[in-house]
């Protein structure tokens, strides 16, 4: 049987999710990508390759939520 050639790309796609305390959206994302650089564990690649998937405001919590959480 004759052999054929093929270029197979495999495509893996990881998250990160930070949760930064800011006074706006866009100094909350540019705190995060200054967290993703900072970062020793991440690789330079996926440094380079990683995009916002999206900010989102959250609810603060008060005292009495996060004492029951504990």
């Amino acid at each position: 049987m004759k052999t054929k050639k093929y270029e197979v790309e495999i495509m893996g796609t990881t998250y990160r999710t930070y949760y930064i305390t800011a006074e706006s959206e866009d100094k909350a994302i540019e705190i995060a990508f200054d967290e993703v650089d900072a970062d020793w564990e991440i690789s330079k690649v996926w440094k380079q390759n990683a995009e916002l998937s999206y900010p989102e405001e959250m609810e603060e919590e008060n005292e009495e939520d996060s004492m029951e959480l504990k």
